[in-house]
């Protein structure tokens, strides 16, 4: 299953630096696209002569759509990102948001949940419900989703270094409503290797969080065939400062570590992949945003078929979830936001994403409010209903500006992707530090063209808005300590109420499990049934795991 440099994108470039904002400079930054790819003021068809025509939808290796007739038969899923303070209150805000046309739901989980901490813990008492809503047991769980039909509705979970627990809430909650793993729908994010570039909400050294990855996706292989196992995220890397381009290529680097970490284990790619999805987001650079998409899809058929050996077209298609440009969304003047958010949403749908959720015109200093996220759901619904552009799959193709820039793309993936995959591999990359590093010169880069105005930011920094900062920063999302207060009786109500000796006795049984080879989710799941917090699991999995450190100068 060795990759050499034909094995994974196609066509490679004789030059193998890396490109970026360093390309820019006073003299040519019109002539670059956001992520540093060169652009003519005018393109011909001898721009495309060595470019294969484009393939109709539907058909290897699918850089129009992974389906024939694409919004013409099927509209992409629209999602809002939510959940706030206690269980409670998010289960209210679900079922209103269920009600105004959203078509699934997508979790936010609050930090201590993230980072494996009840919320009692000292360390995150005034995280508590702020960036999500907080999970300390599967009573929270339960609460959640009280009057929610687990198996008629579709819930994605953005969650990582806990991700093994909170699927095992999921699925046990799913069981007290009658309802078979097999009949879920949904997605775990369960991207554990750009949290350790990109946002540090990692609870275990790289390899055995591989491991709960692997475990979690071979679990859903057998017994949750439905649910997606993992959403391979490029969008946070993206916000912690690389380009597009960039954070595609770091995405696919890290997509060949989870495929290895499975294929190892005796598993065929066909057996697993097709239930992969994947994260990503449209930048401020509407037509790169639009080529970024196609030439992810070729890319990835590509990989599967070619380094993988599959079989299945169902592995070689590319599902992709697609956000906004979160970064984007200013303090200032924030109904401005609201174009921004309607071109994001325009050049996803033109790239062909399979569902969506935008940013919200306030997201910039709180969580969204009810209109502000009715909004952006109308936003969705406008361009679907309204716009005439789902009338047509791929409705770019064959512009000689698009095929040229889609296959600029495809010769950028190779680079990078090769150039991690052939000098150790994402992992490698990861413990030793060099993929940070990369990743932290490019936001530096990117910060300085911001502050000296190279990059245009309507209200911020151009046509500027002179409102005081202040007046924005006051309404961000505070600290509840009703909501702390409510989550410290609901963990001493379940530690009252439950059966200590059976869940001291399922802890244990999971610690020996993590000390030996097995998978972990079956032992994870009795865990969570016998009320064990999330903190109590991952303190026992950290005294098998260990503890991860930042490589110096990262």
């Amino acid at each position: 299953m060795s990759a050499n440099k034909e094995d994974i994108g196609g066509k490679i470039q004789a030059d193998s630096s890396w490109r970026g904002r360093q390309h820019f400079n006073d003299e040519n930054e019109n002539d670059l696209s956001y992520s540093g790819l060169p652009l003519k003021p005018f393109y011909t068809s001898e721009d495309v002569k060595e470019i294969p025509e484009p393939h109709q939808p539907g058909q290897y290796p699918y850089t129009g759509g992974i389906h024939e007739g694409m919004y013409r038969s099927r509209l992409w899923t629209r999602r809002q990102y939510a959940g706030f303070g206690s269980s409670q209150d998010s289960n209210k805000w679900f079922k209103d948001l269920m009600a105004a046309g959203q078509m699934g739901l997508s979790v936010a989980l609050d930090l201590p949940t993230q980072m494996g901490m009840d919320s009692t813990n000292p360390m995150g008492k005034h995280e508590v419900g702020r960036v999500g809503v907080a999970i300390d047991s599967l009573a929270d769980m339960e609460t959640l989703f009280e009057g929610i039909p687990l198996d008629k509705v579709s819930t994605s979970f953005t969650i990582n270094g806990s991700a093994a627990v909170i699927l095992a809430m999921y699925l046990v909650t799913a069981e007290k409503q009658g309802v078979t793993p097999d009949k879920i729908r949904g997605t775990v994010q369960n991207d554990i290797l750009k949290e350790f570039v990109a946002r540090g909400c990692y609870l275990f050294p790289p390899k055995p969080s591989m491991r709960l990855v692997g475990d979690i996706v071979e679990y859903c292989l057998t017994k949750a065939p439905k649910f997606n196992p993992i959403s391979i995220a490029g969008a946070h890397m993206k916000s912690a400062g690389a380009t597009m381009v960039q954070s595609d290529a770091y995405k696919f680097a890290n997509a060949i570590a989870y495929c290895d970490e499975i294929v190892k284990r005796g598993h065929s790619i066909d057996d697993f992949a097709h239930q992969f999805s994947w994260l990503s987001c449209s930048n401020r650079d509407f037509f790169e945003s639009i080529c970024r998409m196609r030439a992810m899809r070729t890319f990835w058929a590509k990989i599967a078929k070619e380094r993988y050996n599959s079989k299945n077209p169902k592995t070689q298609q590319l599902r992709i979830h697609m956000g906004g440009d979160t970064d984007a969304m200013t303090f200032e003047r924030p109904i401005a936001n609201v174009g921004r958010i309607a071109l994001n949403c325009l050049s996803n749908v033109l790239g062909g994403c399979q569902s969506m959720q935008l940013p919200c015109y306030d997201e910039a200093y709180e969580i969204p409010t009810e209109e502000a996220i009715q909004n952006a759901l109308d936003v969705q619904m406008v361009v679907a209903y309204e716009s005439g552009v789902t009338k047509v799959a791929d409705p770019l193709a064959g512009s000689y500006f698009i095929e040229k820039l889609t296959q600029d793309i495809l010769d950028e993936l190779d680079l990078v992707v090769n150039d991690i995959v052939d000098t150790g591999g994402a992992v490698e990359w990861i413990e030793d530090g060099r993929l940070q590093r990369k990743i932290a010169e490019e936001a530096c880069l990117w910060e300085a063209r911001i502050k000296n105005g190279k990059e245009v930011m309507v209200g911020a920094n151009y046509a500027r808005d002179e409102t005081d900062r202040s007046e924005y920063e006051s309404m961000m999302h505070p600290y509840s300590e009703e909501t702390y207060d409510y989550q410290e009786k609901s963990i001493k109500n379940v530690k009252e109420t439950r059966d200590s000796a059976k869940t001291n006795a399922a802890l244990v049984a999971l610690k020996d499990a993590a000390d030996g080879e097995v998978n972990l989710m079956d032992s994870l799941i009795e865990a969570v049934r016998q009320y064990a917090t999330i903190q109590e699991i991952t303190d026992v999995l950290k005294g098998s795991f260990g503890s991860f450190h930042a490589p110096t100068g990262v």
